[in-house]
């Protein structure tokens, strides 16, 4: 009989996306700790091979748009079945899932907040708020990425302080650290951005509440300011349901030739290694994690001021902070980081140097485990966390 507890992860849909990146990266590093499952109410993609155990169950419930409640049949049943000593749950989707997830049995459940969608980008919505205060009671503890998220579900939430914890973000550091291929043609986009030319990344699901329709009104600007000095290029990485009119903009802003949308890809680390500048417009954000690879990867950052975004970007010292939903304001910082290498480099140094101090894999993993073995009474405490050599640091509390 295995006595390592079992904790069941929760989502609505694992798919690529930061949340559930670190959802990954945290059942991949505590293996050795715990057992785990993962169940997804509304099926998954390609990130399910990620889960570096195939053993790990990994169910998909099927659940239809709207109402279901088959769905959350389909849920209690495999609750049941998998006997889980704590469920954690993942943003709104899946949150009212909690009474069901006591009715199987369950005595722990943990909901992390990951951040907001583009219909309540400040976490405003009145049904929502509701929500979370009926389904606190039934919760163990609520994880909130940012203290920007902790503040907001303490204040306009309503959850006790002492329900909240915060862990921050983290990542594999060393992961990103690829040479830099400024003065070198670029192995991935050579016949796109050839040498002498300014790459500006973006990566993201294609989604409204990520903006890449003003970030492609910012680029615009940004050419016609920079006129034939300065050869620009920009790529989006990533898929989702704003792909075809993100082309179509692309097409009526005559940017065919400057702007790829490269789709969803497994060499992130290596197509970030290819660019100059990281750009992030976000409408609302909790704690991304692909600014994170970023400044791993050594990118100065444009990036929005929006949730927990000023955490992790320094204005004018690992890059620039922006408000959201002004382009021409994002052209101009673009265009300070175009026009000067040296201050691409310096900003995308101190960038680097930042995350490797204070969002480490090894300080989230910690954490987590902390907070996990805090509720299941240190039945978890057996044995260390599996944590990648020489990724230690400090989480920014």
């Amino acid at each position: 009989m295995n006595d390592k507890p079992l904790i069941a992860h929760v989502l609505y849909r694992l798919d690529t996306g930061g949340m559930e990146r670190i959802a990954l990266s945290v059942i991949n590093h505590t293996r050795d700790r715990y057992r785990h499952a993962v169940i997804c109410l509304a099926g998954y993609g390609a990130l399910r091979a990620e889960i570096a155990d195939p053993s790990i169950p990994c169910l998909s419930l099927d659940k239809r748009p709207g109402k279901d409640p088959g769905c959350y049949f389909r849920l209690w049943r495999a609750l049941r079945k998998l006997k889980p000593d704590l469920v954690q749950t993942y943003n709104i989707g899946a949150l009212d899932a909690a009474p069901l997830i006591r009715l199987a049995g369950v005595r722990h459940i943990v909901h992390a907040e990951h951040g907001r969608d583009v219909s309540d980008p400040r976490g405003d919505n009145p049904k929502y708020l509701r929500l979370r205060r009926w389904m606190a009671p039934l919760i163990a503890r609520f994880i909130a990425v940012s203290h920007d998220l902790q503040l907001w579900l303490i204040d306009r939430a309503g959850i006790r302080t002492d329900k909240v914890a915060c862990i921050v973000n983290g990542i594999d550091v060393a992961a990103f650290e690829t040479p830099r291929t400024a003065t070198r043609p670029r192995a991935l986009l050579a016949d796109f951005a050839p040498p002498g030319s300014v790459l500006i990344g973006n990566v993201a699901r294609l989604d409204k509440v990520k903006d890449q329709a003003g970030l492609l009104a910012a680029f615009k600007l940004l050419c016609e300011r920079a006129g034939q000095q300065t050869a620009c290029r920009l790529v989006i990485v990533g898929g989702g349901p704003e792909h075809a009119a993100l082309q179509s903009r692309i097409e009526q802003l005559g940017l065919t030739q400057t702007v790829r949308l490269l789709g969803s890809r497994g060499d992130v680390a290596e197509l970030l290694a290819e660019c100059d500048v990281f750009v992030l417009p976000s409408i609302a954000e909790g704690m991304p994690v692909t600014l994170l690879e970023a400044m791993a990867s050594g990118l100065p950052v444009v990036a929005t001021d929006v949730g927990g975004v000023a955490a992790v970007v320094k204005n004018g010292v690992t890059g620039a902070l922006v408000p959201p939903g002004d382009p021409s304001v994002l052209a101009d910082a673009l265009g300070a980081y175009v026009v000067d290498a040296a201050l691409r480099r310096r900003h995308g140094e101190a960038g680097h140097a930042r995350v490797a101090a204070r969002f480490s894999l090894s300080a989230m993993v910690s954490a987590y485990v902390a907070l996990y073995d805090g509720l299941l009474g240190g039945a978890a405490r057996t044995s260390e966390p599996r944590i990648t050599a020489g990724l230690a640091g400090h989480g920014e509390h």
